[in-house]
């Protein structure tokens, strides 16, 4: 590809209105000096067919500021990498119009001939690449890599590595991210399982307790045995109970003799006496204490105090069996009493609670031997468990290592044949470059491992420690390698190259030189004679302006 000319220019930056120019295939210079707009003519054609200006930048002031402008329009011819030539018109003003070959296209249709802006970039603007941070660079890198087939490199990896990968990976950047993955997840579980294995260790470790026996089942059976026996003889009693018993009954007797009947009896007398002023002759209300003239009223109250007395009769004569029920009560309950209540049957007594001691003792002994044996058993099921489980946990942490070992292996031998892949596909490169390598791995000095990187060198020397004619030749190099690798076969427009006196002829490539001469106007150049004449007639002026300073001195 290559520009033929630049047919018309309306408002853009600071180019006067129908600014043209015509490129030659080979060499174009572009010389003046400094703000002439050397490098707005050198952006023209990347702005037209991308949009952006030579950074990549699409949002950039382009109309010129000192005019009034409502569009700004490029007309450019180039011709293509088939050799067929085209018109290009760019016309931006609130919108955006483009037309190739008379025909209004978008955008889009432009990149069958840059492909990938930013390698479009790299290969038309040497400096370019630079200006990226070096991820974007090593992304940008890899881009244009010849492929190497996945078959093709596990042959690049020894039997003990083939061994670990076992087939050949097919996108070693996912592969490599997997593995991370599953690290991460095996590390987690890992991590996680050590505090589940000290917890049952401390479980498994427990004192699990002997079972007892209780030997002194006969001994306690003959004491029951003795114990019913005597007990036959007191009839389910106990002198204490009976007692207590009698005590009881003997006092809710005298309070139903002494409290309640005495209560009711008070209040029967109380209303009999009302009942007896309600009788006379001349009656008195007991309420209003008002005489009562009206028999019927006299017949309503005889007959309610005589109601009132039945009631409190009823309850005295409930209270009264009552009474009489405990009575008999008492006297069987005494009876009873009085008879255990002898010298032999308190000696039996007294046998039958030192026997229900015992027993006590005994029954005892033997519940806490239970209780004890049950925790035992408890124990043990749960020192067994422990003791299975940690085995299995084990087993299962050991798995787990050997998953993250083997993750480990695969993610070390992927990260190796990343790099090799990559010294592989340098290797195809290597044609294009001439004093610029391009290191993509380094060892690690802390632990010894091969990492990659993007570490661009000229001469043997890294990029930043180059000088400035260096640092040019270099970009200038980077831009060819992009060029031919990618196919795009872009112009190089190659900016301030008065930094440099080596500018070698690149073969199949458009070079658009820009450079300065002080004094000179924006002219467009095809032969370096001419650009030498230039300088020369520019070095003869600053030498003549430079005398006339010393003699007014």
């Amino acid at each position: 590809m290559y520009i033929k000319s630049i047919n018309n220019v309306v408002g853009y930056k600071g180019l006067p209105n129908e600014f043209n120019a015509q490129f030659s295939e080979d060499k174009t210079y572009i010389i003046g000096e400094n703000f002439r707009g050397k490098t707005t003519v050198g952006s023209l054609f990347n702005w037209c067919l991308t949009g952006t200006n030579l950074n990549g930048k699409e949002k950039e002031q382009v109309a010129n500021d000192t005019k009034k402008v409502s569009n700004v329009i490029v007309d450019i011819t180039f011709v293509d990498n088939f050799g067929i030539e085209h018109r290009l018109i760019r016309d931006k003003g609130k919108e955006i119009h483009l037309t190739l070959d008379d025909k209004e296209i978008e955008q889009e249709s432009l990149a069958q001939f840059y492909k990938n802006k930013d390698i479009f970039l790299v290969a038309h603007n040497p400096y370019y690449f630079f200006t990226l941070e070096p991820k974007e660079q090593k992304d940008l890198i890899r881009n244009i890599l010849p492929t190497i087939e996945p078959t093709e490199a596990f042959e690049f990896l020894d039997d003990y590595d083939k061994k670990i990968i076992e087939n050949p990976i097919d996108n070693l950047s996912s592969y490599i991210d997997k593995r991370n993955e599953e690290i991460n997840k095996l590390e987690k579980e890992y991590n996680r399982n050590i505090g589940v294995i000290e917890t049952l260790k401390t479980i498994a470790l427990e004192d699990e307790g002997v079972l007892l026996e209780f030997d002194k089942e006969q001994e306690l059976k003959a004491l029951q045995e003795k114990y019913n026996s005597i007990s036959m003889n007191f009839d389910n009693s106990n002198l204490d109970d009976l007692k207590r018993s009698i005590e009881v009954i003997d006092k809710r007797i005298q309070e139903i003799i002494k409290e309640d009947l005495s209560k009711i009896s008070e209040q029967y007398n109380r209303e009999k006496n009302k009942l007896k002023e309600v009788e006379k002759e001349k009656p008195i209300c007991p309420s209003c204490r008002q005489v009562i003239e009206n028999n019927e009223a006299k017949g309503h109250l005889i007959s309610f105090f005589q109601n009132e007395m039945n009631k409190f009769q009823e309850k005295a004569d409930q209270l009264k069996e009552k009474a009489r029920e405990l009575f008999a009560e008492k006297q069987e309950k005494q009876a009873i009493y009085d008879k255990l209540n002898t010298s032999d049957m308190k000696v039996m007594q007294a046998e039958r609670d030192e026997i229900k001691e015992k027993i006590d003792i005994l029954q005892k002994e033997k519940t806490d031997i239970l209780f004890h044996n049950q925790e035992v058993q408890v124990k043990s099921k749960t020192v067994k468990d422990a003791k299975e489980k940690l085995n299995i946990c084990e087993k299962a942490q050991k798995e787990i290592r050997e998953k993250l070992e083997l993750n480990k292996m695969q993610k070390k031998i992927a990260n190796k044949l990343k790099i090799l892949v990559i010294e592989a596909q340098k290797e195809k490169i290597r044609e294009h470059l001439n004093k610029v390598d391009i290191e993509f791995s380094k060892i690690t000095k802390t632990t010894g491992e091969i990492t990659e990187c993007c570490n661009i060198q000229y001469e043997g020397r890294d990029y930043k420690k180059l000088s400035k004619s260096q640092q040019a030749r270099a970009c200038l190099e980077i831009s060819n390698v992009f060029n031919n690798i990618s196919g795009i076969n872009a112009p190089i427009f190659f900016d301030d190259a008065e930094s440099t006196t080596d500018i070698q002829a690149i073969t199949n490539t458009q070079l658009i030189i820009s450079t300065v001469i002080k004094y000179n106007k924006l002219e467009v150049l095809y032969d370096y004679e001419d650009v030498l004449d230039r300088k020369e007639k520019s070095i003869k002026k600053e030498i003549e302006e430079r005398s006339c300073y010393e003699l007014v001195a």
